[in-house]
C-alpha cells in the first residue's frame, strides 16, 4: 500500500524544488508508487452520477495526490484540469486517452471548439501529463476496471467539461469519494 512515508517524501521534495515544474521528480515517484495505488480499496460509497471514484491521499496548498478507480466501460467527459498541472499514472488495467486541443481563443464564455489530436492506450506504468487548459483529454477504460494515480500541481477545486458536438462548457466542482489523509 502507498505509505504515508512515500507521500511525505514526495511532498518534501516538491517543497524543496524552487524553480520550474518538477516533472522528473513526479514521474520518478509515480513510477515507483503506482503499483501500490492498485491496492487501495475502492470506496464503498461514491457519486452514482460518475462511473469512477476519487480517493484523496494527500493535499496541500501546492498539490494533491489522488487514486481514481474506474469501472469497466467508463468514459469521462472531455475535460481540463482547472489550471493545474496533471500527471496520471496507470496502476492497474488499461486507459484509453483521447487527446483534444482547443481551436478557439477561449474568450467566448461557455464556448470551446475542439479538435481531436490523437489517441493513446496506456497500460500499467504508462503516464499522461497535462500542463495547460488548451490540451484536453477524455479517459476511458475497456471492459475491465482500471486504477490510476494522479498528482495535481495545485489542488483542483473546479474544472471544465467540454461537449465536442455542441461546443458547450460546463463547470464541475471536484469532490472526493474517500479521504485517506
Amino acid at each position: 500500500m502507498l505509505s504515508s512515508t512515500s507521500i511525505a517524501e514526495l511532498a518534501e521534495n516538491l517543497r524543496r524544488l524552487q524553480s520550474g515544474t518538477p516533472d522528473a521528480e513526479i514521474v520518478r515517484w509515480l513510477r515507483a508508487a503506482s503499483p501500490d495505488a492498485a491496492k487501495i480499496p475502492v470506496p464503498i460509497a461514491c457519486d452514482p452520477k460518475r462511473s469512477y471514484s476519487r480517493t484523496l491521499l494527500y493535499k496541500s496548498a501546492a498539490f494533491e495526490i489522488l487514486v481514481i478507480h474506474w469501472r469497466p466501460g467508463c468514459v469521462s467527459a472531455i475535460h481540463d484540469h482547472g489550471g493545474a498541472h496533471c500527471w496520471l499514472a496507470v496502476s492497474d488495467g488499461t486507459m484509453h486517452v483521447d487527446n483534444y486541443v482547443r481551436k478557439d481563443s477561449g474568450k467566448e464564455e461557455g464556448y470551446a471548439a475542439l479538435r481531436l489530436e490523437g489517441r493513446e492506450h496506456l497500460t500499467a506504468g504508462g503516464i499522461d501529463y497535462r500542463n495547460d487548459d488548451v490540451h484536453l483529454h477524455r479517459c476511458a477504460t475497456s471492459a475491465a476496471p482500471a486504477t490510476t494515480l494522479h498528482v495535481y500541481a495545485k489542488p483542483i477545486s473546479r474544472f471544465n467539461a467540454f461537449d465536442e458536438k455542441t461546443y458547450a462548457i460546463s463547470e464541475i466542482v471536484s469532490a472526493y469519494d474517500a479521504d485517506l489523509t
